[in-house]
Parts: structure tokens; sequence; C-alpha cells
């Protein structure tokens, strides 16, 4: 059977020592990569590029795409102005995603979204995020956790009727968690299908689109631990290769 090749959105990290400083080097995290290797897919690194053709082009070579995690969306996006509690944004990358995201929704690929994905995902959509977590008045759990990746940390109630519940066979999952700004506004589009038990958005769904996942925690730091987390990658890959 046919390895679909799926394409993880890069970022950029810049040296900050050592013969060039201020250096900039494509990357993405390696447990992205693992992730789609070990659930049967190819995966192939966007690297980032302020030329959308090249990276609408991009995406004519892969079969679906991963939008990964990394710095805060731009709140000049969803309307609004800088608050306080935000930090390092990267306008560039944002629009990067965005010429992505268009041009896989256009051809009807798969997409996945996970943290900044998820994220990028609801704005692109018309949605809106909380800049910080402290500008959510109902948020009261840890959200941005000081333990090893892989370790969960918090509850994610799912709807029954979900995709992610009918695929898991369970309403309750204990996830990782690793960020300070969550979705406000639900895009058009998106159906909220998991939530924290403070009632932070942790998964949504497409209403109409073939295949459309977000998440806001970090599965590809539990697959080679959590069940679930292996699962939601092999679901992805399955959805790949049709």
């Amino acid at each position: 059977m046919k390895k679909p090749r799926i394409g993880l959105s890069g970022s950029h990290i810049v040296d900050t020592a050592g013969v060039c400083p201020g250096y900039r080097r494509a990357f993405v995290n390696h447990d992205y990569v693992q992730s789609v290797i070990n659930a049967g897919g190819i995966p192939i690194m966007l690297p980032f590029t302020d030329d959308e053709e090249v990276a609408k082009d991009m995406i004519a070579a892969v079969d679906g795409l991963l939008l990964t995690g990394g710095h805060d969306v731009y709140p000049l996006h969803y309307g609004e102005e800088p608050l306080q509690g935000i930090e390092d944004v990267w306008p560039e990358r944002d629009r990067f995603d965005f010429a992505l995201l268009e041009e896989a929704q256009r051809r009807r690929l798969p997409i996945m979204g996970i943290c900044r994905g998820h994220q990028i995902i609801n704005v692109y959509h018309g949605g809106s995020l909380y800049q910080d977590l402290k500008y959510d008045d109902r948020c009261t759990l840890k959200h941005s956790q000081d333990q090893r990746p892989d370790l969960a940390t918090h509850t994610v109630t799912l709807e029954g009727d979900s995709h992610l519940a009918q695929l898991l066979s369970t309403t309750s999952i204990v996830t990782n968690s690793f960020h300070h700004q969550t979705v406000r506004r639900v895009g058009e589009g998106l159906r909220v299908t998991g939530l924290a038990k403070d009632g932070t958005v942790e998964v949504m769904e497409g209403t109409e689109y073939p295949y459309l996942m977000t998440y806001q925690f970090h599965p590809e730091m539990m697959t080679a631990t959590a069940d679930f987390a292996k699962r939601i990658f092999e679901d992805f890959i399955q959805a790949a290769r049709q």
C-alpha cells in the first residue's frame, strides 16, 4: 500500500552562538517526523518561505497537511490589537501557514492542526483567540506544564458523536498541555468536540470538510507512550491514503 506524503509546516531556529550567530535554520520538531513515520506516512518538511505562490506549490507534492506548533498568532490577523500577555509573533509565518491551508483545502487534502496549527486553522476560518490564558475568566487549569513532553496532565472530555470519540471509543482522554493561547470565537465550518474541564477548547473538527482535525494538546509528543495519540496519527495517515 502506498505510503502517503505528509507535509509538515516548517519553522526556523536562530543560532545564538557558534561561528554564525543570527543564522537561521529551517526545522520541524522530530516528534512530528517520527509520529508520521510510525503511523505509516512519509514526512516532508515544508520550509518557511515568504513567497506564497511557492508555499502553495509545495502542497502539490503532498497527500496531507499537518500544521505544527510555534509562535503566537499575530492578533491583527483576527482583528485585535496586541495585549500585554502576548509573546513572540511571526506574521510572515502566519501568512505562510494560511497559504498552505488555502491550497490544501482547495485540493481537499486531509488536514491536521496541532497547538499553533489548531489556532491558525481557527483564525483562518474567521475565529479569534485569547491572547493569553489570563484573559479567559473560565481558565483555572495549568495549560503550560513544566513536565516531560509525553506526560498526561489534564482531562479532555469529548462529544460522544464526534469523530475522535468514535475513533477512540471513549469520551475522555488525558493529555499533555503546552500553550498559553486558546480558541475564543470559533471559526466558521468548525465544531468544538473536546474541552478541558475548565472549558478550554482542546479539539475541533470540520463540519463540512472531508477530514479536518485540530488539537490544542500535543499528540505527537505522546505517540510512543499513549495509544490514543498513536491512533490519532494512524487515523490521519489513513485519511491521506484515500
